[in-house]
């Protein structure tokens, strides 16, 4: 099914707010982004009242939406959540059928992240970073816990340079090698590494 021009809408601007291009404290008008996008106001509007309800932007009366900002102690929060649900979803996923069904679309879309981190292609590596993690999640048949994760993502902000993002791509092996070998505490240990990278190298404020 195609994407409605609201959801596309949605997509570029979260991939906004997630690089920093959207900026914290910033107001932006629904007219101005809208007109920036090729597209009406609705879809604009839409889009953004999801990400307010998210808790990504605030409404500023009469004038638009600004980008929330987040302290480091809000940071390591969502870590723990994601830290919470993410490593012991992969120790759980670690030698099922289900993985092993899907060995072969998750080989490809971790050369794909390798590929964009390359590049320094930072939305193509969103992208799928984004398809890799979720769609492990999805393997076990949790939509909720996906859609935990996914808003979880959303509101980690990305400042990494390129050599931070080389070695998160790097990372994406060892965590299906793990999965590969039914090996759960593997599993749980290459996913806890992994996310203290995104605090350690990838959130925070952007460069000045």
């Amino acid at each position: 099914m195609r994407p409605s021009l609201r959801d596309q809408t949605l997509r570029v601007l979260r991939q906004r707010l997630v690089t920093g291009a959207l900026v914290p404290g910033r107001i932006y008008s629904v007219t101005a982004l809208a007109a920036e996008l090729g597209v009406s106001n609705s879809p604009v509007r839409e889009a953004m009242l999801e990400l307010q309800n998210q808790g990504l932007v605030e409404a500023v009366r009469n004038r638009g939406f600004c980008v929330v900002q987040l302290s480091r102690r809000e940071r390591e929060d969502i870590l723990q959540v994601r830290m919470m649900l993410e490593v012991p979803a992969m120790a759980q996923l670690a030698g099922r059928q289900e993985y092993w069904r899907a060995d072969s679309e998750f080989t490809r879309v971790a050369e794909e992240i390798t590929q964009a981190a390359e590049a320094n292609d930072l939305l193509a590596f969103l992208d799928a970073d984004r398809r890799f993690h979720l769609g492990l999640l999805r393997l076990l048949g949790n939509e909720a816990l996906v859609d935990v994760v996914a808003l979880m993502r959303d509101r980690t902000r990305l400042f990494a340079d390129h050599t931070s993002i080389l070695r998160s791509a790097a990372e994406h092996s060892g965590i299906l090698d793990a999965l590969r070998h039914a090996d759960p505490v593997a599993a749980s240990q290459r996913m806890t590494e992994h996310l203290h990278h995104v605090l350690d190298d990838w959130s925070g404020d952007p460069p000045q």
